[in-house]
């Protein structure tokens, strides 16, 4: 899985190649928070679950990303390997 050393959603995550394939996984050296699309504020990072198959709310492609959630934010944020999109989204 050779790293292409392209940082992405705030330093949070590289992408990679795997088979051929875009994907997301954890950077090594990455922030504890990021900004909040809307308020600017900062956003204590939860859990990073990367690398996992889903579909994009945005493109709706099947890829490789990374969903991200937040400490005391009801929001996660997936982030697709395949149309380079962080989408915020309310969980449920």
């Amino acid at each position: 899985m050779p790293v292409t050393g392209l940082s992405f959603f705030h330093g949070l995550l590289t992408r990679i190649v795997h088979d051929g394939e875009p994907s997301l996984v954890p950077r090594a050296e990455r922030p504890s928070s990021v900004p909040c699309p809307s308020t600017g504020r900062s956003l204590k990072v939860s859990t990073i679950d990367a690398h996992t198959q889903a579909v994009c709310p945005k493109c709706q492609q099947i890829g490789r990303g990374a969903f991200v959630s937040f400490v005391s934010d009801l929001r996660m944020a997936y982030a697709c390997p395949k149309c380079d999109e962080v989408v915020w989204v309310a969980a449920s």
